[in-house]
C-alpha cells in the first residue's frame, strides 16, 4: 500500500546520495561552509577549567572556594590570560572525574573530643580555646557531632591517645 499525498501524488523517498554526492551538497550550502585557517585562528578554545565549572554548574566563587583555587587565578585560567601547568591540569582532571570525593578531601574538618577539668571539651585542632565544654565524654561527642554533621570526630582515651570516630553515626 502505497502513501499519498493531499494532492494524491505518490510520495517519492530521497535517492541515496553518494559520499562525493554529499560533499558537493555541503559545499553549495552559503551557510554550511568548511573553516578556513584564518576562521580557525579567529576562534578561541574553551578553557578546560571553565568547561569543569559548568559541568558542576558552579560559580566561578563556589567552584574556587570548593576547590581552594585562588579566584583571581581561575578567572585568569577561564578568560585565557594563563594556562594552569601540568600538576594543575592533573587536580583539574580529578576534579572533573570525582568532584565530590575531591571536594570532600580537600574540606574535610576534624574535632578533637580532650579531657578538660574534670570534664570534656570540644576543640579543633590547633586551637588554644575548647568550643564547648561538656560534663561527660558522650555529651562532648553529641556537641562535636552537633558543630560539625561531617566532621571527623577524634577522642582522647585515658592515655592521652586519640581514636577516630566515622562521622555518622
Amino acid at each position: 500500500m502505497s502513501k499519498t499525498t493531499i494532492s494524491g501524488k505518490t510520495s517519492n523517498p530521497p535517492r541515496p546520495m553518494t559520499v562525493a554526492e554529499i560533499g558537493r551538497a555541503a559545499r553549495a550550502d552559503p551557510d554550511a561552509q568548511p573553516l578556513t585557517e584564518g576562521d580557525l585562528k579567529r576562534m578561541k578554545r574553551t578553557p578546560r577549567a571553565k568547561i569543569i565549572r559548568r559541568a558542576l554548574e558552579l560559580t566561578q566563587e563556589e567552584f574556587a572556594a570548593r576547590y581552594h583555587i585562588p579566584l583571581g587565578t581561575l578567572r585568569d585560567w577561564e578568560q585565557g590570560r594563563a594556562e594552569p601547568d601540568q600538576p594543575t591540569r592533573a587536580y583539574l582532571t580529578l576534579i572533573a572525574r570525582d568532584p565530590e570525593h575531591v571536594g570532600l578531601t580537600l574540606n574535610m574538618k576534624e574535632l578533637l573530643v580532650v579531657r578538660h577539668e574534670g570534664g570534656w571539651a570540644v576543640r579543633r585542632p590547633g586551637a588554644e580555646r575548647s568550643t564547648a565544654v561538656t560534663a561527660t565524654q558522650a555529651e562532648a561527642i553529641e556537641r562535636a557531632r552537633q558543630l560539625e554533621p561531617s566532621a571527623t570526630i577524634r577522642v582522647q582515651n585515658r592515655h592521652g591517645e586519640f581514636q577516630s570516630l566515622t562521622a555518622a553515626r
